[in-house]
Order: C-alpha cells, then structure tokens, then sequence
C-alpha cells in the first residue's frame, strides 16, 4: 500500500475528505444521542406535570363533594374514574421502557419516582374504599388521609421537576459545549487542508489566473507559467500555444470589429432619430412642428450637410422646412418649378447626384453646387400611392448616404401629412354634421349599443329641458330615463337595436327625469325609433326623432332657424 506521501494531490484530498466525513459522522451521532436525551426530559416533565395537575383535581374533588356531603353512588363511581384515569398515567410514567435510560443515570429521579408511586398506592387504597354507605366521621377520616398523601405527591413531583429540569439544562449546556468544540475542531481542521491544497494547488492555479488576468487586459505577451511535472504545468504548455494562434487572429478582428462599431453606431443613431419622429406624430398634429424635426434629423443623424422638404402645391416644390442653410439660400429654394427636378427624380424611389457630373444634374441642384456641397439625394414622399413632395439631402463628400435611412424619413413625412389632412377632413365633416343637426326643426338623438347617448341637437335639449352646463353626451342612457321607463315606451325603444324602427306618441315631462336634472313644460311628442347599420351589415347604433305635437311646435320651428 502506498504510503500518504506518495499519493497523489486528488488521492490525498479524497483520503481527508473520508477523514472529515467519519469524524462528522461521529459527532453527528454523539448530537443525535443527547437530543433524544432533552426529547425525553421534556417528554416527562410534561408527564410529571399533568399527574400534578390530575393529582390537584382529585383532591379538589374529594374536597368539594365532603364539604358539600353529597356522596352518592354517582358521585363515587366519578371519582374513582379519576383515579383509574390516574393511575394509568403514573403507571406509564413509571414502566415506559423509554425512561429506563434516564432513571437509571439519575438515582434522585429514580428515587422520587418511587417515592411517589408508593404515596399514590395509598392514595388509590385509600378512595378504593369511599362508597355512598360511609358514615360523615369515616369519610372525613378517608380525605384527611388522602388530603395528606396528596399533598406528598404534589411537593415530591415539584421536586422531581425542578430535577428534570436541571437535568435537561445541565444535558442541553454540554451539547453545547461539544457544539462549540466541534466547531472549533473543524475549523481549525479546515484552514489545516486549506493551507496545504493552497500550496500545492490553488497557488499554481492563482499564478495562472493572475496571468489570464493580464491577457485579459490586453497584455498579450505574458504567458503561463510552464511545469512538466504537474498536471497544471502541462495544462499551461497547451494554453500557451492556444494565445500563439489566438494572438494573431485577435489582431485581424479588432480591425473588423471597429468597422461594425461605427456601423452599428450610426444604425441605433438613425433608429433613435426615427423614433423620436414616431413620438412626435404620437403627442402632436402639427405639421410644421414634424417637418423641422424631420430636416434637423436629416442633419444631425443622416450626417447630411443641409436638407430641405418640399410639397407639391400646384405646378412648384413649396419649401415647408429646412435645416443646415443660411437664410439668403433658404430665400433662394424656397419654391422650385417640379419640371426643375427632371424626369429621372419624378419617379418613386430616392435618387442620389453627383453635382460635379452635368448628364444628371438638376436644374436647381447647381444652387447647391455653389454652396460647397457635392451631392445631392432626392428622396419622394409618398401617400396613398401619390408623390406629395419631395425630401432633399445635400452633402459635402461625394460618397452616397444610407438610402434606407433617408426613404425612412421621407415615408414618415408623407404618413404624418395625409393622416392629418385626413383629420382635418373628418373633423370639418363633424362641425358640418353637428351643424345639420342643430339647425334640424325637430330633436335628433343617436345612442351606442349600450344605450348611451353619443350625440344630440339643440331642439332636443329644449324639448328636454336640460340645462346647457351640463353635457349630456356619454352621461345621458336612454335605458334610465325614467318618463319612457315609466310609460312602457322603453321596450318599444329597445326593438331597434333588433332591427325594428318603431314610432309613437307620448306626453314628456321632463321634470320627471329627476337624475339628470330636466325641466320645463310638458310636451306632447312624436317619437320614431330605427337602428343605424355599419359598413359590415351590424347595428352599430340607434337614432330618436322627436317632434313636438303640442301647442308650442311652431315656436319650436322658428327658433331652430338660422
């Protein structure tokens, strides 16, 4: 067998790794031992204590029935229930086969455990001969020997727990104590082996991550420490000649990386740029607002020297922004003929110029020749397939910008115009129908499918009686007025969200409709009822007429009128 000195490193750490396991082992058991031990001691100091307790109920019980003097055959057989419920408790003190370990290391346990079995013997012979037959004098003589006997007990089973107590402290304070020794043992056993695999192996391998360390950092000359006699030696030989061949291959990726740093630089900056733009159409309408922010990014992120945006107004290029230009320039290019720009431009698709080749120069792009700059990009700006104007990028450098990045900008504009022209559309068509409806002779309503009201005129607000601070749009259901929920009307209403136009004729009161505050006369009122339907064939809403039969109709006429 081979001595200790002559194993190896991993052999020597597994031989002490089997060394440190046993020696846990051990005290693992030792600890396992002396906690059944206090599991015990409190195992029987709460036995103990409920035998005092059982042993003081006895003696109040005989106590209560001699005073009151009622000893019946009733009263007999409860007490010597007691007692049998009794005495099985101090006997399984006494014969649990768990207990024989700790009775027989404590002679003071053993003894006042006797002592009290002996003293309940009495004490059990004693009751044993209480019967309902007893003359007063006998059963007082009986509980005075019992009360006697009892009060034994109760002072020997104090003793015996202060015993188990100090008992279990005494238990409790050396498993402590071997806690801490074992502790300690291990601690020292510990920095012991760490010491000596620091020596024979973390040193070797601290010296190689110092090493590493500096190749890291950029060091690329320093080598591992080489040793043919160890494992780790042979290790380092073979990573020396990986940074050989690393170092040479590093050498042709930085130049490589650097270039798709720079690229990958202007792609976030161009994306940055394009979700600024986003945002902006996101929180305003404005469109002066979009375009000045669409040529300064143009600049700053495109690398452009200048750009301008042009709409097409008519038969010229009507500047709308610019940036990058001096204002005599500005005043130059402030409108430009769309014949200037040449048939190759007109097209969709951004076009770059070269302002030094005359064969495809623009009429206009010898302006900006003259200002020092030697290209020129045409960008379209689309929407809904029509060309509404035109981006231009002019550049001091004749090398061709990122086209994507420039058509992206273009889209942008165009997307943000035609949406807010569209706007602009749908909000005039709006006034213009909000207009109609007001200057109708008679009460227009519309409500959504969950009844409430989405728009209404200026006839219906009188012939409701609303009062004008409050706005009765979205507040206003006609599932709760309660004059067509009071007059049965409310189903007939509801049929047309079915698909039925109903009509009928009823007497409004508006001061009926308490919740939303309506006043003013009664009226006679015709009410016709029909569903509207949308582009897919659903019934997206209903619509109310209201025309006023009563009295006041004409008047009612005269003064919707413009």
């Amino acid at each position: 067998m081979k001595s200790y000195t002559g194993l190896s490193n991993i052999q020597k750490f597994l031989v002490s790794l089997s060394v440190i396991f046993v020696i846990a082992f051990i005290d693992y058991m030792s600890f396992s031992a002396k906690y059944r031990q206090i599991e015990m001691y409190d195992d029987l100091n709460y036995r103990l204590s409920a035998v005092r307790v059982s042993i003081s109920k006895l003696e109040y019980l005989l106590d209560m029935f001699v005073v009151a003097r009622r000893f019946e055959a009733t009263t007999v057989e409860m007490i010597n229930s007691d007692v049998d419920r009794l005495d099985e408790n101090i006997n399984e003190v006494l014969n649990k086969r768990q207990y024989a370990q700790i009775l027989s290391a404590n002679t003071k346990l053993a003894e006042g455990m006797s002592s009290i079995a002996a003293d309940w013997q009495t004490i059990k012979t004693e009751v044993k001969r209480l019967n309902s037959t007893l003359p007063q004098e006998e059963i007082l003589l009986l509980h005075n020997a019992v009360d006697v006997n009892t009060l034994l007990v109760t002072e020997k089973t104090d003793r015996l727990l202060s015993i188990v107590l100090e008992s279990r402290t005494a238990l409790f304070a050396e498993t402590k104590s071997q806690a801490v020794r074992t502790m300690i043992g291990f601690v020292v056993l510990i920095l012991l082996v760490s010491v000596i695999f620091h020596k024979k192996i973390l040193s070797p391998i601290k010296r190689a991550r110092l090493a590493a360390r500096r190749i890291s950092s950029g060091d690329t000359h320093v080598r591992f420490q080489e040793d043919s006699s160890s494992s780790i030696g042979l290790f380092s030989t073979e990573l020396n000649h990986m940074l050989d061949s690393v170092a040479e291959s590093q050498r042709l990726k930085d130049s490589k990386n650097a270039e798709l740093a720079e690229e990958s630089r202007l792609k976030t900056s161009r994306m940055e740029a394009l979700s600024r733009l986003m945002a902006l159409a996101g929180r305003s309408l404005s469109r002066s607002d979009f375009f000045n922010s669409t040529v300064k990014e143009a600049v700053l992120s495109g690398g452009a020297g200048g750009c301008s945006l042009y709409l097409i107004e008519g038969d010229a290029l009507q500047l709308k922004a610019s940036a990058g230009f001096d204002d005599n320039f500005i005043r130059e290019i402030t409108m430009v003929p769309v014949t200037d720009l040449g048939p190759a431009v007109l097209p969709s698709g951004l076009r770059s110029f070269d302002l030094d080749d005359r064969t495809q120069a623009l009429a206009f792009a010898f302006l900006f020749k003259g200002r020092g700059y030697e290209r020129l990009t045409c960008s379209p700006i689309p929407y809904n397939n029509e060309t509404i104007g035109f981006l231009c990028s002019a550049f001091g450098s004749k090398a061709a910008p990122d086209p994507v990045f420039f058509e992206a900008l273009a889209f942008s504009a165009g997307a943000l115009t035609g949406h807010i022209n569209l706007f602009q559309k749908e909000h005039g068509f709006k006034k213009f129908l909000e207009r109609v409806m007001n200057q109708m002779p008679f009460g227009v309503a519309v409500f959504d499918k969950n009844g409430a009201c989405l728009m209404l005129n200026s006839v219906l607000k009188r012939y409701l009686g609303a009062d004008n601070r409050f706005n009765l749009v979205g507040e206003y259901a006609i599932s709760k007025d309660d004059v067509f929920e009071g007059t049965g009307m409310l189903p007939s209403i509801m049929k047309s969200y079915e698909g039925i136009a109903t009509e009928f004729i009823i007497n409004y009161t508006p001061s009926l409709v308490k919740r939303y505050f309506f006043s003013g006369p009664a009226r006679k009122l015709k009410v016709k009822s029909f569903p509207l339907y949308d582009a897919g064939g659903e019934i997206s809403n209903i619509v109310l007429l209201y025309e006023d039969l009563s009295g006041s109709a004409e008047e009612t006429v005269k003064s919707s009128e413009p």
